[in-house]
């Protein structure tokens, strides 16, 4: 069967393919979307540049810049700052597992992509990936789509893709160095010990086409108890090396890139809660290769990825676990006419877990793009699953918008959509010896959305979108049997997001967003029903920035008790660039109102912290 499914997918490429030679023979122009772009461009919702104004999705772009702004703090803490984004635990002890939440959705359900390879760790309950182990300073940008985006991506992009792209180098030798140490206290304690460093080294560059990286990064944070009520301090502890090969060809570039991570934390009990010299120990190495062939009709695209996770936990019940993720991602990019773009494609992923049956997926895909001259744009398409367990599923996309001129600086765009996705349970909710469940049924979701964004010429823009969300059946924890099982009823989430981007006053950046979330018979836990955010950058000179973030976290479920209370926090960042413009010193106020606050019950949060850095580029 999947013999036959991989023949199928090659010979839809090739049909494609004779069929794009046909319609270059009439219009015989770059295959690319023209590169005179006069607004933003982003990728991640339909895999070809297009410009933000014909995009019929509202994706959230994190630029160099904003990232630069954001150095010495976490990639966790950073997320946490945009619309319909929630982090928890990004605020806890470190090494807090983290759940990543897009428009209410669980960690399963939003798909990562490293320089665009799919990452996951079949071990972990929800079959998603660490964002602990990356390091923010090796990060050049970031995409996020959010909502159902399983026909470009596959399974798990069920709330939402993260496409995070890693740094390069065009120079033929760039050094990046930083430093940052400081400390990590609970609210309302002395500050009377350094006790969170971290560093960085990157060594990269370019010459004949060839490209080349090697980075080193390591964190050790002795500050906070992982549980509330804990006097010991547990010990955090990551090391990253990569190295990265490239060329960048006229026709033909390739990249291959290896990673080894490792992470040692301490953790404490919370049955019942109290100090426990517990540790866990996670290595992981991730291999990827990826390719592209521009040809006069297109381009054609490989992405491989292959992740190794072992994790050793010593604890009450100690126990070692190997897990495997294996992905490929082949697909043809087609122009026609300038107007017309097309993705066909095909995916395999094969995931296993040492000690349970493994499984694996293969999909083939297609998706359409029509950017009319008078702003009546399209994207839509289809992809069907096989799964080795639960067989074939088929999840679609529609998403027209329309753009117009409301004058000759400011636009608006009308957008919304309706997409399916199809997520398979995990290899642990499947097989765990305690809580795993053979009779399982693959969650499928359908999201609508619709909503405007404005625009003008001066890179302002504002939006609000709603959206509601379908889940029949999904997967659920319950507590009376203590397994995973399968919903009775259908599950709703709806919600409105909020995002403004401004200058004020001609110098002061601002950036807001307002998040509503609600949910039908849903879990909730955790995650507040409103969220309000703003991040303020200004530049005092050309070498001085100051930037300030506020979020006010609505109230939230906890787990078996009372509401958890409503908090608000806010930070401080100075930078200055000195002369020469090679070398940078930061210092950064975290929670700077030292707040009291509950993120995750019986665990400890974080009170103000301090940290100072130095970043050094050549």
């Amino acid at each position: 069967m999947q013999l036959k499914f991989r023949l199928c997918g090659i010979l839809l490429l090739q049909i494609l393919f004779c069929f794009s030679q046909e319609e270059s023979t009439t219009n015989p122009k770059s295959a690319t979307v023209s590169e005179t772009l006069l607004d933003e461009v982003v990728v991640v919702d339909s895999r070809f540049e297009i410009k933000r104004s014909q995009s019929g999705k509202t994706v959230i772009k994190i630029s160099e810049k904003e990232l630069k702004n954001f150095s010495g703090r976490s990639l966790a803490e950073l997320l946490q700052t945009y619309g319909g984004i929630n982090v928890t635990g990004n605020r806890s002890a470190a090494g807090q597992n983290l759940g990543f939440s897009i428009r209410g959705g669980r960690n399963n359900q939003v798909l990562i992509l490293v320089d665009g390879v799919r990452v996951s760790d079949p071990s972990r309950i929800e079959n998603d990936f660490d964002l602990n182990f990356l390091n923010l300073a090796d990060i050049v940008s970031i995409e996020i789509l959010k909502g159902a985006a399983s026909t470009l991506y596959g399974s798990s992009a069920s709330t939402g893709v993260v496409n995070i792209r890693t740094k390069k180098s065009n120079k033929v030798l760039k050094i990046d160095l930083g430093s940052t140490f400081g400390n990590q206290n609970a609210p309302k304690s002395s500050f009377d010990k350094l006790s969170y460093f971290s560093n960085f080294a990157t060594f990269s560059g370019s010459k004949n086409k060839f490209q080349f990286k090697f980075n080193f990064a390591n964190q050790n944070i002795n500050g906070l108890s992982s549980v509330n009520v804990g006097t010991e301090v547990d010990h955090f502890s990551r090391t990253n090396l990569g190295l990265q090969f490239g060329r960048d060809g006229k026709n033909f570039d390739w990249n291959l890139t290896y990673n080894k991570d490792h992470i040692k934390s301490d953790y404490d009990n919370v049955f019942p809660v109290e100090d426990a010299d517990f540790v866990l120990t996670t290595d992981l190495e991730r291999f990827s290769f990826s390719s592209t062939y521009s040809h006069q009709f297109g381009s054609l695209q490989a992405v491989v990825g292959l992740q190794n996770t072992d994790r050793k936990f010593d604890d009450n019940y100690p126990r070692v676990s190997e897990a495997t993720n294996f992905a490929v991602d082949v697909f043809n990019k087609f122009t026609f006419k300038d107007h017309i773009y097309a993705v066909l494609g095909y995916a395999h992923q094969r995931s296993s877990f040492e000690g349970v049956p493994s499984n694996s997926q293969n999909d083939v895909y297609l998706n359409l793009v029509y950017l009319s001259p008078v702003g009546i744009n399209f994207n839509g398409g289809s992809r069907l699953n096989n799964h080795q367990v639960y067989g074939s599923h088929l999840t679609y996309s529609i998403n027209p918008s329309f753009s117009f001129l409301l004058s000759e600086e400011n636009r608006l765009k009308i957008i919304s959509s309706l997409s399916s996705a199809f997520i398979a349970p995990s290899l642990y909710q499947l097989y765990d010896v305690y809580s795993g469940n053979n009779d399982l049924e693959p969650e499928e979701n359908t999201t609508f959305e619709f909503g405007f964004e404005w625009s003008n010429s001066d890179n302002k823009r504002a939006s609000l979108l709603f959206f509601k969300r379908t889940e029949d059946p999904t997967l659920i924890y319950d507590y009376t049997t203590y397994k995973y099982t399968n919903s009775n009823e259908r599950i709703s989430y709806s919600g409105l997001e909020f995002e403004y981007k401004n200058k004020l006053f001609g110098a002061i950046d601002i950036r807001l967003n307002y998040t509503y979330n609600e949910t039908t018979s849903g879990n909730l836990i955790y995650l507040p029903k409103q969220v309000f955010g703003t991040v303020l950058d200004y530049d005092l000179n050309p070498s001085t920035h100051l930037d300030t973030s506020f979020q006010h976290v609505g109230s939230r479920l906890s787990l078996g008790g009372p509401k958890l209370e409503a908090y608000s926090l806010i930070d401080f960042k100075i930078n200055h660039i000195f002369r020469n413009q090679r070398l940078s010193v930061f210092f950064i106020v975290a929670n700077v109102l030292d707040t009291e606050f509950v993120e995750i019950e019986n665990y400890s949060t974080q009170g103000r912290s301090f940290r100072l850095g130095l970043n050094f580029s050549d």
